[in-house]
């Protein structure tokens, strides 16, 4: 496990003592707008979450909504650093950036990565190109933004027989459905219309990798370090698996999760060599998780990469992962947390676990 408060920095610290945590709050849809809309913002259970994690170190937690108010809010909460939990508004595909971008040019040191590796990392497609070029695997994809280029899906079925289809840069599963997998031209047209019509951005066709869903957490910054892993599988196994949105919605019942234990060693390193290698070439900082998909051969192929990844500790995949790993949610924090304040070159008094800041 990734400690960052184990070791001592080789730089003059800043005391740190003040800290808000920036987020988008879960709303309703309105009627007509798509179920998934605010899939990515986070419940106040979860805001509750990560403020109670970083109070318990001895720090002073402010919450702030990314609003119409956030610029005026945070200015005044005045804090040390950071930690940012909010996708950004709209349905841009830098929308991830906005909040780091702010923070930027108002000099304020916050936990994540920065704005351009948030951009990058939510386009799928150019993540995939960014990593594909630098030898990582990666599954065949193509972009789609308009009816013109409908006619080269022919060419694609010649090359794979299976495709999946969903948006090009969403997060937390919206567009992936369990029938999003497309087995013909005509199917994947369908479902690449209703990317357009549902979500108004390129849909992407990637290729289907029939093997295994493995998702990797990653810590850290200058020497990062594997948070855990952990093997998703359905509850019940059929021909074809897609970790969609409505497994992810009720993953009590339809998914199965597997620490590392139950994933062979050489695959596991291969997986830990990989994750590491992708966060240096994306350059990006403090967290994030990597998933992977196995093709038919084995190999395993980053499917989507994640610098602000769901910190639920009920629900999302860091924690989870991490806990199957021998990790727990203070812990986790208390990581992702301790490696931005070095950084930054800042540092704080810790509470001990068990104990209650006064």
């Amino acid at each position: 496990m990734n400690d960052e408060f184990s070791s001592e920095p080789e730089v003059p610290l800043l005391c740190a003592s003040r800290i808000s945590v920036v987020y988008n709050l879960k709303k309703i849809p309105e009627r007509g707008e798509p179920d998934d809309k605010y899939e990515e913002y986070d419940p106040l259970s979860t805001v509750e979450a990560v403020a109670d994690a970083i109070a318990a170190f001895g720090f002073d937690v402010s919450l702030c909504e990314q609003d119409d108010g956030f610029h005026r809010r945070i200015l005044d909460q005045a804090p040390d650093l950071v930690a940012n939990i909010a996708e950004g508004r709209g349905n841009g595909r830098a929308r991830e950036a906005q909040v780091p971008c702010f923070l930027e040019s108002m000099s304020i040191p916050f936990w994540g990565s920065d704005g351009l590796s948030m951009a990058v990392a939510l386009d799928k497609l150019l993540t995939s190109r960014t990593l594909g070029s630098e030898g990582i695997p990666v599954p065949f994809s193509r972009s789609f933004r308009e009816a013109g280029e409908l006619s080269a899906l022919p060419a694609l079925f010649d090359l794979h027989s299976r495709y999946i289809v969903k948006p090009r840069y969403e997060g937390s599963s919206k567009g992936v459905f369990s029938d999003s997998v497309a087995d013909s031209p005509k199917e994947a047209e369908e479902k690449i219309r209703r990317i357009w019509r549902r979500y108004g951005q390129p849909a992407l066709v990637e290729e289907y990798l029939p093997g295994e869903e493995i998702t990797v957490g990653v810590t850290g910054n200058g020497h990062p370090s594997v948070a855990g892993m952990m093997r998703i599988s359905p509850v019940k196994a059929g021909e074809v698996f897609l970790y969609s949105l409505e497994e992810k919605r009720n993953y009590l019942e339809k998914i199965r999760y597997d620490g590392p234990e139950t994933i062979p060693p050489a695959l596991r390193d291969q997986l830990g060599r990989l994750a590491l290698a992708a966060f240096r070439i994306l350059e990006l900082m403090d967290m994030a998780r990597l998933d992977f998909r196995l093709d038919g051969d084995g190999i395993p192929r980053i499917i989507d990469v994640n610098p602000l990844p769901g910190l639920s500790p009920l629900y999302s995949d860091l924690p989870i992962l991490h806990r199957l790993s021998g990790g727990d949610y203070r812990g986790l924090i208390g990581t992702i947390l301790g490696s931005a304040l070095r950084r930054y070159g800042m540092t704080f008094q810790t509470v001990p676990a068990g104990r209650t800041a006064s």
